[in-house]
């Protein structure tokens, strides 16, 4: 085997064995993280297109395309695994525990403002 496959193979077994649970999110939906991926993977292959302008003869160093595409697409990987592994923050509701409507929480919310300790004034 030579040190690239050797490289790969450790590679892959050490992100199986120490990855960590996993949890779901609301937000995030497999469409989603399909179109994160793709756009990654197109912009990596955009920035691997716009370095072939630095060389003398672009037709020989097409491969930086497929190169950027992959940077992009294992990027967009790590961040939507990454994403999906963060727990979920959560959102509270509370219309629906007090039974109140919008206009009701405004005038509650401006009835417990309190009045500033010091308070300034100028006339002139």
């Amino acid at each position: 085997m030579t040190p690239q496959k050797w490289t790969s193979i450790l590679l892959a077994t050490l992100v199986l064995f120490t990855s960590q649970a996993s949890f779901s999110q609301t937000d995030r939906t497999v469409k989603r993280n399909i179109a994160t991926v793709l756009f990654a993977s197109l912009g990596g292959a955009v920035l691997g297109l716009s370095t072939l302008s630095f060389y003398g003869e672009p037709q020989e160093h097409t491969e930086n395309i497929t190169l950027g595409a992959l940077v992009g697409f294992v990027s967009g990987v790590g961040y939507v695994a990454y994403d999906s592994s963060r727990p979920t923050s959560p959102s509270y509701d509370y219309s629906q525990a007090f039974d109140q409507d919008q206009k009701s929480r405004r005038v509650l919310a401006s009835m417990a403002k309190t009045p500033p300790m010091i308070q300034f004034q100028f006339d002139f």
